[in-house]
């Protein structure tokens, strides 16, 4: 597989399936295979690996700036680009390893290509300042933030209701806002700070944002340890990602 010029290259027996991309090209070798040629757009290469071609890379390898102070380590990059290519999904990264960067440049290769308009980041009251708007500044401070936390919930409303592309929330403070995020329509993006406080689907916690939730929305979760005590803390996590993979009720 070669990337020359936004075009990705490879071999096939089998030229007519790749015929659905609309920017391909197909020819033919003297040794009776093919080659196929796809335009390295995100759109394509999502075709493609559900066509079960292997170990595509996105293009925002090649088609991103990777804005900020710092320079993205390689998984860095790893993780946002399997975010991009995974709707619902999971960042399991131990602590330390610059996970919440990598899910924010992953955000705003997204929002340029404008299928994300606002982002939701829902984690601890303790960390909205110290890391989530410290690693924005750090990294793609173009877009606009703001912390939707206050006394009164009238004022985290109006704050809702503006046009700030990242807000922050913290976990119970979202059960105060859920109806006016959901009639806002324009959070294509939640994210999951410390995400085993969401285990249990019983709580009033989980089903806050299960509520807001729409089947093209984008979830990603990051927790370093998804199952803490016991295998069964991960059901509430999975039940969020992935509804219908697991059993319907916690005694399954």
């Amino acid at each position: 597989m070669e990337i020359i010029n936004n075009v990705i290259t490879f071999k096939t027996r089998n030229p007519g399936k790749y015929s659905i991309i609309p920017k391909s090209r197909v020819e033919k070798r003297l040794d009776g295979g093919y080659d196929v040629a796809v335009h390295w757009g995100l759109d394509e290469t999502r075709v493609l690996r559900n066509l079960g071609v292997k170990n595509i890379p996105s293009p925002i390898y090649g088609k991103y700036d990777w804005p900020g102070r710092y320079t993205p380590m390689q998984h860095q990059k790893e993780t946002a680009a399997f975010l991009t290519f995974n709707r619902r999904s999971f960042v399991l990264s131990e602590p330390g390893t610059g996970k919440t960067m990598s899910v924010l440049w992953a955000a705003d290769y997204l929002m340029k290509r404008k299928e994300i308009r606002r982002c939701l980041v829902l984690c601890p009251l303790s960390i909205m300042q110290s890391a989530w708007v410290r690693d924005i500044g750090n990294s793609v401070i173009h877009r606009s933030v703001v912390i939707a936390h206050h006394p009164q919930a009238a004022r985290r409303i109006e704050l809702i209701q503006q046009d700030y592309e990242i807000v922050i929330v913290n976990y119970d403070g979202l059960a105060l806002i859920a109806n006016e995020v959901r009639n806002d329509g324009r959070f294509d993006l939640v994210i999951v700070d410390e995400a085993t406080c969401y285990k249990n689907p019983q709580t009033k916690r989980w089903k806050a944002l299960q509520s807001i939730l729409r089947p093209e929305t984008y979830l990603w979760l990051m927790t370093g340890t998804p199952a803490a005590q016991s295998p069964a803390d991960a059901y509430g996590l999975a039940k969020l990602v992935n509804p219908k993979g697991v059993p319907q009720f916690f005694t399954g």
